[in-house]
């Protein structure tokens, strides 16, 4: 079933004691927040039925050849837009006529998403949103009006899409076809606007096949995907830009790096596009008051987006979204906290935003960090969280493991590491005298899902 609801409250901080393996108690400040919301998201967000989602799946198994080597290099020659024409034509074309607001950027692109579709929906729209990763279920990536859709509902759109597809021998990516999916299900689901995010870079990302959407939006744009999108900052902020489309309004959020800022700005203005900036604090009163600071700023993000398509929220008919692995409560016994911070600038907003909510508090954490990531900035910006012991892993993906280096930099760095734990598949391989975060990658953040959920 499609998950319910859910109305909007503001939660006070309060005074909470932890119980910690051996009796121990702590005298912790805890959000009481974080301690709602973890009721409501077992209920909310975790609908899974492994049959089905394997049965989902298999209707896809001609296509995952292409998913499969992440190493490829950004190209036209590997990393298209070509394919996409031929298989949104056979899908009719879902996206003309559509208002689609495209979102890139390197950290905040899916909360930023998520804010959107809220700030709409409570202004009276119905929207359509897409994005990836998902951590739980594919159905994460494909929601209309804050509901998770039914497999049995994609499945009917995927089966005749694929059957079409392969009658043409065409070739997509998976990713290219939810892409083109997901446009087709919110076009015959008729919603008023469509939040789409970029999978990796933008230029050349299957979203920006399309050519007219009614506001672009990048958040915060730092080095991650270094083999794919650039080893310069310049570079990366060039792939970025590469949504923007003429005549088009861009919501551009603070930027951490000055170069990245000058590309887009610079980008903008040859193509026309008016630009918009977030304010701090932009619509903060729709926010609970105990609220990790980097998410007040993508929400910022998302407000300057309404409100340069005209639109104006309303506070009372807003429902917060639960944020996937941003952040988030997991688990109340051992406490254990799941985010998919996997560079350094998101690594370092996560520190402050723990150290903000949970003062005093000393964190097991969980590293674990796909190939090809900034691992030296990763280990420094975790390192400061106060008294914090570590455990490497593996996260759970195909697409390669930097645990070798990881492993080998944080010696050098002196990190304090207590273990190392190849393949983590119980909760007791960990030690549970303090509470828990899952980090570095999306991937890590689904072991933490998957020991506390199985």
């Amino acid at each position: 079933m499609p998950c319910p609801r859910r109305g909007r409250r503001v939660f006070p901080c309060s005074k909470k004691t932890a119980l910690l393996p051996g009796g121990r108690l702590v005298s912790v400040i805890f959000p009481a927040i974080f301690h709602t919301l973890f009721f409501h998201y077992t209920f909310l967000m975790r609908d899974y039925d492994p049959i089905a989602e394997q049965a989902f799946f298999d209707l896809f198994q001609d296509f995952f050849d292409s998913e499969r080597d992440a190493g490829k290099q950004h190209d036209p020659a590997n990393y298209s837009l070509a394919r996409m024409f031929p298989l949104a034509e056979l899908a009719g074309n879902p996206e003309r006529g559509m208002r689609i607001i495209h979102v890139a950027g390197t950290k905040g692109k899916g909360s930023t998403c998520h804010y959107l579709a809220a700030l709409l929906q409570s202004a009276g729209y119905r929207t359509g949103l897409f994005t990836s990763p998902h951590l739980c279920t594919v159905r994460e990536r494909f929601q209309i009006d804050g509901t998770l859709l039914p497999l049995a509902t994609l499945a009917e759109h995927a089966t005749e899409l694929l059957d079409k597809t392969r009658q043409q021998q065409l070739h997509p990516s998976l990713f290219e076809i939810f892409t083109v999916l997901a446009l087709q299900v919110f076009a015959a689901s008729r919603v008023d606007y469509v939040i789409l995010e970029t999978g990796i870079g933008g230029r050349l990302d299957a979203t920006n096949y399309i050519s007219t959407p009614c506001c672009t939006v990048i958040t915060p744009v730092s080095y991650d995907h270094v083999d794919l999108l650039g080893s310069t900052i310049t570079a990366i902020a060039t792939e970025k830009a590469g949504i923007l489309k003429p005549d088009v309004p861009l919501v551009l959020a603070k930027q951490p790096y000055r170069n990245a800022e000058k590309v887009i700005v610079e980008q903008a203005m040859r193509l026309n596009c008016p630009l918009r900036r977030p304010r701090p604090n932009q619509g903060v009163d729709f926010l609970p008051g105990h609220y990790p600071f980097f998410l007040r700023d993508n929400f910022a993000v998302a407000w300057a987006a309404v409100k340069t398509l005209g639109v104006n929220p309303v506070r009372a008919a807003f429902q917060l979204p639960i944020l996937r692995a941003r952040c988030e409560v997991v688990s109340q016994h051992p406490f254990a906290i799941l985010d998919a911070a996997h560079n350094a600038d998101s690594a370092d907003k996560l520190v402050r935003s723990l150290i903000s909510l949970y003062p005093g508090v000393s964190w097991n954490v969980v590293l674990g960090v796909v190939k090809g990531k900034d691992l030296r900035g990763i280990i420094s910006s975790l390192a400061q969280l106060p008294d914090a012991r570590f455990i490497l892993t593996n996260p759970s993906t195909s697409k390669g493991t930097a645990l070798p280096e990881l492993s080998e930099i944080a010696a050098e760095m002196r990190l304090p590491v207590i273990d190392t734990i190849p393949e983590l598949t119980n909760l007791t391989q960990l030690p549970q005298n303090r509470p828990l975060l899952f980090t570095g990658s999306f991937f890590t953040a689904l072991i933490g899902e998957r020991l506390f959920h199985p």
